[in-house]
């Protein structure tokens, strides 16, 4: 565990920004947003994300809109190289994304090249959770508020400095090459983080304890796929396919042909499970018509389909989908519904 005091971590970032295109937590009006940091800036200022931001990370790893091929006169071209990122701020849930994701596109025999490339040469500098928006739900998929996996760099508030966990061999290779900059942990400053992330989970558990169920989400969605709910629940969806715009783990695209002045590119275009026409097919049908089954597919692939093909369950509890949402749905609130609410001619079913 190393120490490093706040003038030094902004001095890091500025080294950082020799090989990286460095992305950091800026102060825009009463907004925190994902800026580049300017390498000229002599004393860049960043600013600490209490919780997740209202965007995710996804877009430096996998881009709408992104060309992923070009056919030109002298013939078929690949998407031109992009300078690597360093990324600061990245949250628990965040970094648990990326994990999801890839599971589809790098970790097993077809992968995806843009996906792969940008987790090999980006550098994530993780942070604590120091606070919760009302929407954060981590701790109702038994995760915690605080990075344990799949970092480089991972820092934390405490004793007026940083905690710098190293997560990586490139991680540990940064520290190491500004000795000047780190030094040791004093032992109360790990004990009062820790203290600070004991308390924070016991917020964020109070917080959504009326939205606990009773069973496993697997069970509660899988054995509820028949009940009627599913139309109270999405009653006030209007389709306008924001939740799977802002999900960090949804990771659906369609291929987009379009003509350019010297030839024609493929672009890369993030899609929606919600779109009527998601599951169309070649013949002009779809298995999903009605917004109610598409709604139910939602839920149906992030908690039952995705953990059992992959073994972990495609949602984080980052809550931006809330957030989003124009129709005010809650997917806590979906969830807990689902295993506690019955029309009762569905108990009276269940008794003959």
């Amino acid at each position: 565990m190393k120490y490093v005091d706040r003038g030094g971590l902004a001095f890091f970032l500025k080294g950082l920004a020799q090989d990286y295109d460095v992305y950091a937590p800026r102060q825009v009006g009463d907004e925190l947003v994902l800026e580049r940091v300017d390498p000229d800036e002599a004393q860049p200022e960043v600013a600490w994300n209490e919780h997740r931001l209202a965007e995710s990370y996804k877009p430096f790893f996998f881009q709408t809109g992104k060309v992923v091929s070009r056919w030109t006169a002298e013939g078929p071209q690949g998407a031109a190289p992009t300078r690597p990122r360093a990324l600061l701020g990245v949250k628990a849930c965040d970094l648990k994304a990326l994990q999801i994701v890839d599971k589809v596109f790098r970790d097993h025999t077809f992968q995806e090249p843009a996906w792969c490339a940008a987790r090999e040469s980006n550098l994530i500098i993780a942070g604590d959770c120091t606070g919760s928006a009302d929407s954060c739900f981590c701790t109702l998929l038994d995760d915690v508020p605080w990075p344990k996996s799949g970092y480089d760099l991972s820092v934390a508030p405490s004793d007026g400095g940083w905690l710098v966990d190293v997560g990586s061999q490139k991680g540990e290779a940064h520290v190491a090459a500004h000795p000047t900059l780190f030094r040791e942990a004093p032992a109360h400053a790990v004990q009062a983080r820790d203290a600070a992330r004991a308390e924070l989970k016991a917020r964020l558990e109070a917080l959504n304890a009326r939205y606990r169920t009773r069973d496993p989400l697997e069970l509660s969605v899988s054995k509820n796929l028949k009940t009627r709910i599913w139309a109270k629940l999405a009653a006030t969806c209007v389709q306008c396919n924001a939740c799977n715009l802002v999900c960090p783990t949804c990771h659906c695209f369609l291929l987009h042909d379009v003509k350019t002045p010297d030839g024609s590119a493929r672009l890369s275009m993030w899609d929606s499970c919600f779109h009527s026409g998601y599951a169309r097919m070649a013949g002009g049908g779809t298995p999903r018509l009605q917004l109610t089954e598409r709604f139910k597919n939602h839920y149906f692939h992030k908690f039952v389909s995705f953990p059992r093909n992959w073994g972990v369950t495609a949602c984080t509890g980052c809550g931006r989908c809330i957030d989003a949402c124009m129709g005010r749905i809650d997917k806590r609130d979906c969830l807990y519904r689902l295993e506690t609410e019955w029309l009762p001619s569905e108990v009276l079913g269940e008794i003959h």
